[in-house]
């Protein structure tokens, strides 16, 4: 159940954290390309929709976003849907049977479309009011790739925003002053 203050959050320009997980564990962000989708889409939402990002990471198989922007559940229906239509028509044409089969397998076939279907349900989304669990979310999303084992500094760490925090130039505009 979402509180009020939660849906305020959620309506107004605050900033929330979200989680998507790809259905089964899929590691469909293993190529540099469905990433690239996913940043562009990201791009454009900045652009158009008005979504401001203080941080993301992109793992082979989830995605965290700490963002803010009106409506931000609108934004990330729209993140989901228009993701999934790429990503999905992204491993289409790298021909990458293994991922798509392996989808396949957890899609619901209940759904309208359970070819466009790419990510686990919706958890919910979090709203960030507070200055230190702005921090905690950031240090989460910035270890993240550091307690898995694939770099030792996460500014290494391609797909995320810690490069943007450590004054490099990053994948994205991220908004670092908040």
């Amino acid at each position: 159940m979402t509180s009020h203050r939660q849906k305020s959050a959620m309506k107004a320009a605050h900033p929330c954290f979200v989680s998507y997980n790809v259905l089964g564990a899929t590691p469909v962000f293993s190529h540099p390309e469905p990433c690239q989708k996913v940043t562009d889409i990201w791009r454009q939402m900045q652009q158009q929709k008005g979504l401001t990002i203080y941080g993301f990471l992109l793992l082979e198989d989830l995605v965290y976003l700490l963002g803010a922007g009106d409506d931000f559940a609108l934004l990330m229906r729209h993140f989901r849907e228009e993701s999934a239509r790429q990503v999905l028509q992204c491993l289409e044409q790298l021909d990458d049977q293994g991922l798509l089969k392996r989808l396949r397998r957890f899609q619901d076939k209940q759904q309208s479309d359970p070819a466009a279907q790419l990510w686990q349900p919706a958890g919910p989304i979090e709203p960030v009011l507070r200055q230190e669990m702005m921090r905690a979310k950031l240090e989460m999303i910035h270890q993240t790739p550091v307690k898995r084992g694939y770099v030792t500094d996460p500014v290494l760490y391609r797909y995320c925003s810690a490069r943007n925090y450590a004054g490099q130039p990053g994948l994205l505009q991220i908004t670092t002053d908040w």
